[in-house]
């Protein structure tokens, strides 16, 4: 069964154009780009409005002289003929920029529906994940509450893991439905309350505690000078902040992480430095621009990385009015993620 030849492509043929259909070919190269009917043909109107013109000139210089001279026909032919060249080539160029941005707008058009799919259906999945989940994680607190009797020592430390990996599934789950939510819509963030930035990091150090002694590495939280409580969204802020601060834990396996709190005129400056594996120039270019996807480096490290971490926290930051950035001298050489959150006098307009 032969091709089918759209349109665009060499040979077509426009089937709502009596003539291409008659002649079994396109008359003219701008006639592959062209699926209106032959009436509504660019080239075609010339044509009628140049036959009018024509008959014009001759019967007004017929009116005018009585006759119709050699000069004046001679004269309006090469003008017909000039004018129909630059008519022809422009038009030409009209078509097939026409046809190409109709084919640029569709697929534009294409992918913003995809994608609002997408999100949707990203969305209804991970409500549907999580309910079970929480339930899951609920009926294993009932159960080490001790209201259903006592339980063996042994069988205490598997529904401790059970609950461990509930917790970390949730935290995926939550994570995915924040990146839809802030792709449908970025109200989804609200900075009603004044938080207290590094009591947050302390109560993250608090929580990290087992992981870095495992590691033997440290966690310092450093403050230049005084900081002051900002606008934010408690629950996003949180997420964005401890995505960061937990992705250079992990990437670490000596030194330390340290984190710096600087207050300037009208942002909190806050520095996450780590002695970790560091990033390369293509990866630094990308890495907050990407969701599902991290280096090899980090693959082999921390196999078990979602890869939308830094993703989801930099359009938190940035759905604060923030900035963030990061730096690194290279593989093996440690990076750097510094982030700017407004104070409050510049949040209050922003927002």
């Amino acid at each position: 069964m032969a091709k089918e030849i759209k349109i665009g492509e060499p040979g077509y043929v426009n089937k709502n154009c009596w003539l291409a259909v008659t002649l079994g070919h396109s008359p003219s190269k701008r006639c592959q780009y062209c699926d209106s009917k032959f009436p509504n043909c660019l080239f075609f109107r010339y044509l009628i409005i140049t036959l009018v013109m024509i008959v014009s000139i001759f019967i007004i210089s017929f009116v005018i002289h009585e006759s119709i001279s050699k000069l004046v026909v001679i004269t309006v032919f090469i003008l017909v003929i000039v004018y129909g060249y630059f008519f022809s080539k422009s038009t030409e160029d009209i078509i097939a920029a026409n046809f190409f941005q109709s084919v640029e707008r569709c697929a534009k058009e294409d992918l913003v529906r995809t994608d609002e799919v997408k999100n949707q259906f990203l969305a209804i999945v991970n409500h549907h994940l999580r309910t079970p989940l929480t339930a899951i994680s609920w009926y294993i607190d009932l159960l080490l509450s001790g209201k259903y009797g006592k339980i063996p020592a042994k069988s205490k430390d598997i529904i401790n893991k059970i609950g461990a990996s509930t917790a970390e599934e949730i935290k995926v789950v939550d994570e995915l439905l924040s990146v839809s939510q802030l792709q449908m819509n970025n109200d989804t963030v609200k900075a009603e309350e004044e938080i207290d930035i590094e009591e947050l990091f302390i109560q993250f150090k608090k929580n990290e505690e087992l992981e870095l002694k495992q590691k033997g590495i440290y966690l310092n939280i450093e403050k230049v000078n005084d900081i002051f409580p900002i606008p934010a969204d408690r629950c996003k802020i949180k997420l964005a902040l401890e995505n960061i601060v937990d992705n250079a834990v992990k990437y670490t396996e000596k030194g330390g992480v340290t984190i710096k709190l600087q207050g300037e005129s009208d942002v909190l400056k806050i520095t996450v430095k780590d002695a970790g594996i560091g990033m390369d120039e293509s990866t630094l270019k990308n890495i907050f621009s990407k969701t599902f996807e991290r280096g090899d480096q980090a693959q082999k490290i921390f196999a078990t990385g979602r890869g939308i971490g830094l993703y989801l926290s930099s359009k938190i930051i940035e759905a604060h009015n923030g900035k963030i950035r990061a730096e690194s001298a290279g593989k093996g050489k440690g990076s750097a993620f510094i982030i700017e959150l407004p104070i409050k006098k510049h949040i209050d307009k922003a927002l």
